[in-house]
C-alpha cells in the first residue's frame, strides 16, 4: 500500500492504467515497444526512470482504442466518473476492483468499520478529502 503513497505521480498512473487493462509487464512492454524490464523500471518506486509524456500518451492512445469507455478520445484523459455517468467497473485497477469486491462481502457494520479505518490511513498519508454522502 504505502507503495503508491509514495511513488511518483508519473509512475503511479503509468502503473494504474497497466493494471486498468489487466497487462503484465511483458504484455505493455509488447504493446509500447519496451523491454519488460524497461516497463518495470518505469513502475519501481525506487528506480529514477519515469514514463516519458510521449509513453504516457501513446498508452492512452492504445487503451482509448481498445476500452474507450475509459479513456476520452478527444482528450487522452481518463474519463471522470464524477459527472453522473453510469458506473464502470474498467475504471478501477485490479487492486480497487479486489477491494471493492471484498468490501460488498462484509455486513454493513463491518463496512463502516473498514471505511473509517481507510479514510484514517488516507488522512495519516496526506488526503485533504472530505465526509462522504451515502
Amino acid at each position: 500500500m504505502t507503495e503508491f503513497l509514495t511513488m511518483h505521480p508519473a509512475k503511479a498512473e503509468f502503473k494504474r492504467l497497466i493494471e486498468l487493462m489487466g497487462w503484465s509487464q511483458t504484455e505493455a512492454g509488447r504493446r509500447l515497444r519496451k523491454t519488460p524490464s524497461a516497463i518495470n523500471h518505469l513502475v519501481n518506486p525506487g528506480h529514477r526512470n519515469k514514463p516519458t509524456a510521449t509513453m504516457m500518451e501513446l498508452l492512452k492512445v492504445i487503451i482509448a482504442k481498445e476500452r474507450p469507455g475509459i479513456i476520452d478520445g478527444q482528450t487522452i484523459e481518463l474519463k471522470d466518473a464524477g459527472t453522473g455517468a453510469k458506473f464502470d467497473a474498467a475504471q478501477f485497477s485490479l487492486r480497487e476492483r479486489e477491494i471493492i469486491e471484498g468490501l460488498k462481502k462484509l455486513s454493513v457494520k463491518d463496512q463502516e468499520v473498514v471505511y473509517s479505518v481507510v479514510k484514517a490511513l488516507l488522512r495519516v498519508a496526506g488526503w485533504k478529502g472530505g465526509k462522504t454522502k451515502r
